[in-house]
């Protein structure tokens, strides 16, 4: 009889995940089955209300034609911020089992001043990363924006967490095909050109530019993926776009960058849907420059804001 109740109180939980969230019954159930229980509510998200995550086969007769897209939303928000993003894709003939998507941080509560590279994140997007990968049997493509970029450029490299010393594991280089950082602050923030401690500029795992944190993700080059772009605007007044010496959006040593001049840091994300899923399909009427430290200032005017640190 108490084993009976058990499963009552089982099955009323699972259900209740079931029709608050938005990762499909399927992906759910695949989640329980292969993983670890736990991951079911920090990918689901069902805490943060509807649209906190997306993605997930309605059933197996549902066929993966292209390689799945996750989309890393950035700092003070929730996966919700990118529904446009998600909609173009799909008006661009992905179907809802092909784009997935969670969120990592508790949706705004925090400040974004105080908002860190904390290791429970980064956790949450690897561990969503191989879910999706081995769900779908595929290798996966990211988008990943703002501060969403730097932690997952740490879920793939893996290794040791700056903050806590957790060991994440090996590197993922055989699970990302195409990673694309839009407006990301993968060396830091120009609002955080000097350190701030118990700050989203501290020098642990902050976005100050010389932090451990991102010393530890630029140590090495090109395991993002196999293919690696960004895109960024040098009037990006959150980011920026020079500082520390080095340039703070661009990932070197990725395969190509698009620049944008005039655009804010929300514009970037917004207003270069197209050019996004253009690089996701390799379909490019024009030549791309790798990005790498060698390149001059020339014809790349430093941007600099000064302000309360604030990406979104």
């Amino acid at each position: 009889m108490k084993k009976l109740f058990h499963f009552f109180i089982f099955s009323i939980i699972f259900m209740e995940y079931l029709t608050s969230a938005t990762l499909s019954d399927h992906f759910q159930q695949y989640i329980l089955n292969n993983f670890d229980p736990n991951y079911l509510k920090y990918f689901t998200r069902e805490d943060l209300g509807k649209k906190a995550s997306v993605g997930g086969k309605n059933n197996n007769n549902d066929i993966i034609s292209r390689r799945p897209v996750i989309i890393i939303h950035g700092i003070s928000n929730k996966l919700q911020r990118f529904q446009g993003m998600i909609n173009k894709l799909k008006e661009k003939g992905y179907k809802s089992w092909e784009v997935y998507g969670t969120t990592w941080g508790d949706g705004g509560k925090t400040p974004a001043t105080l908002v860190t590279a904390k290791c429970e994140y980064i956790k949450v997007i690897r561990q969503f990363i191989i879910a999706v990968s081995k769900y779908t049997n595929n290798m996966v493509d990211i988008i990943a924006y703002s501060m969403g970029s730097p932690l997952t450029r740490k879920a793939i490299i893996g290794g040791k967490c700056v903050d806590t010393g957790e060991y994440l594991g090996m590197p993922l280089e055989n699970v990302i095909h195409t990673y694309i950082s839009v407006a990301g602050a993968n060396y830091g923030s120009s609002l955080c050109i000097y350190p701030i401690p118990i700050s989203a500029c501290n020098k642990l795992n902050g976005l100050y530019c010389g932090s451990s944190f991102l010393e530890d993700i630029n140590s090495q080059r090109r395991y993002e993926g196999k293919k690696i772009y960004s895109i960024f605007s040098i009037h990006d007044e959150k980011v920026g776009s020079y500082g520390c010496g080095k340039y703070l959006s661009p990932i070197i040593g990725g395969d190509g960058y698009i620049k944008k001049s005039g655009m804010s840091h929300d514009k970037v994300m917004d207003e270069t849907r197209e050019i996004q899923i253009t690089l996701l399909n390799r379909r490019l009427n024009f030549i791309l420059k790798p990005f790498d430290d060698n390149i001059k200032k020339n014809n790349y005017k430093p941007y600099y804001s000064h302000g309360c640190m604030w990406i979104t």
